[in-house]
């Protein structure tokens, strides 16, 4: 059994709390006044009673105590119809609270989460969530599962639940209500995968402070090099697990396939990076980290590569010992691969083409261009998740198609999905 929770409405119900409470205290404080001011019962000589007598008959009215003093009948008018309010106002607050205590009781969504123990919390229900949810299900399938994500028509959510059995709760992870509502102190792992970084760390660093224990089952990815870097240079998080999917996608794609590619040529390879976002720049650092020796050039196409190359430039550097070029063009422009022809006119072997920008489809499209016009090159497609008629394609006009998701499983760690994060 699955739920969809939403904390909006638990603050709603909050609110109408508050405004029962006050309700309460109003309808008690009418009774009391009634009493005072002379109305009498029928069944109880309440005028002659002392305060806290009537202070009690008052409390009474709530549990239909009515039925013991009897009904208004004298006193002055107003002190009769202020009490003849009370006689209905009090029961009717009672079974309003009665009513709704036995419909909390009985959701079971609200049940569930009052019961997680050795629960995942997964902050976050994006693709990169999905996967590790697919993989924790393969390796810990009765483990519940609690995800809190602040987007409500999240289509990820729906599959989530229904495929994955798991809990979802939509609400802002960056709120105190809903790091509550997530029992840390019961949880047995945490995994911070929201889009936005500032919020992983800042989720995992009051995590941790709720429950202490986690500090070493903690999750958080990291998807700037630059903060990563600083983050594991400055110790912050020190036990947690950082870890960016674009640099293990890369370093993955780098060991299984360039690698291999490169050995078999004699002369230092071109390498032609389409798309020089997150996905591009890490593999050009894993290039000058594991390869450096292996290209002689590198041709970067990208639209905003300007921007890009001066984040890259900053963030990581450029090493000496390969050329570089940067072409500011648009990948599905026929001119820009002229402009590419041209870079590496005279080479002795056929370029290697990355195709890795954040559009699966124009990766796709682009590649097939690429594998008829140059059939002898190597060329390699960014998809996150493969699919059916993808691989047809590929297979059919030979290019290879790099799927981010592929890789990312195999680089990782088996220990984030199973008794603990190693540090």
């Amino acid at each position: 059994m699955t739920s969809e929770i939403h904390i909006n409405s638990i603050r709603g119900r909050l609110r109408w709390f508050r405004w029962r409470g006050a309700v309460l205290i109003l309808v008690f404080l009418l009774g009391l006044v009634a009493f005072c001011g002379g109305a009498e019962a029928s069944d109880r000589d309440v005028r002659s009673a002392d305060f806290m007598a009537k202070v009690y008959y008052t409390l009474g009215l709530f549990v239909l105590g009515g039925l013991d003093l009897g009904v208004p009948v004298r006193g002055p008018m107003w002190a009769r119809a202020m009490l003849w309010l009370v006689y209905f106002a009090a029961p009717a607050i009672t079974t309003s609270a009665l009513v709704e205590g036995i419909l909390r009781a009985i959701r079971p969504d609200r049940f569930r989460l009052r019961q997680l123990r050795q629960h995942v919390v997964i902050a976050g229900c994006g693709r990169l969530a999905m996967l590790y949810l697919e993989c924790l299900r393969e390796a810990e399938p009765n483990t519940p599962v609690l995800i809190i994500d602040n987007r409500a028509d999240n289509p990820h959510a729906q599959t989530a639940i229904e495929r994955f059995r798991a809990n979802v709760l939509i609400a802002d992870v960056t709120s105190k209500p809903a790091i509550r509502m997530l029992r840390l102190k019961f949880a047995k792992r945490l995994v911070v995968l929201t889009g936005d970084d500032y919020i992983n760390l800042d989720t995992a660093t009051k995590a941790i402070s709720i429950a202490p224990h986690l500090a070493t089952q903690t999750l958080v990815h990291i998807s700037d090099l630059r903060l990563l870097r600083v983050v594991e240079k400055a110790e912050l998080l020190q036990q947690a697990t950082k870890f960016n999917s674009y640099r293990r996608a890369a370093e993955s794609l780098v060991d299984e396939n360039l690698l291999p590619h490169f050995r078999k040529t004699d002369s230092g390879d071109i390498v032609v990076l389409a798309g020089f976002g997150r996905f591009g720049q890490s593999v050009l650092d894993q290039l000058q980290q594991h390869a450096a020796e292996k290209f002689s050039k590198v041709v970067i196409v990208d639209q905003q590569g300007d921007l890009q190359t001066m984040v890259f430039a900053d963030q990581v550097g450029f090493q000496d010992g390969y050329e570089w070029h940067l072409l500011a063009e648009n990948l599905q422009h026929p001119r820009t691969w002229q402009r590419v022809a041209e870079e590496i006119d005279g080479a002795g072997e056929e370029p290697v083409y990355i195709l890795g920008s954040g559009d699966d489809s124009v990766n796709i499209r682009t590649a097939l261009w690429l594998s008829r016009k140059y059939p002898k090159a190597k060329v390699l497609a960014r998809c996150f998740r493969r699919s059916t008629f993808a691989e047809q394609i590929s297979s059919e006009c030979d290019f290879e198609l790099v799927s981010t998701a592929d890789l990312l499983l195999s680089s990782m760690n088996p220990k984030w999905l199973g008794s603990g994060v190693p540090r």
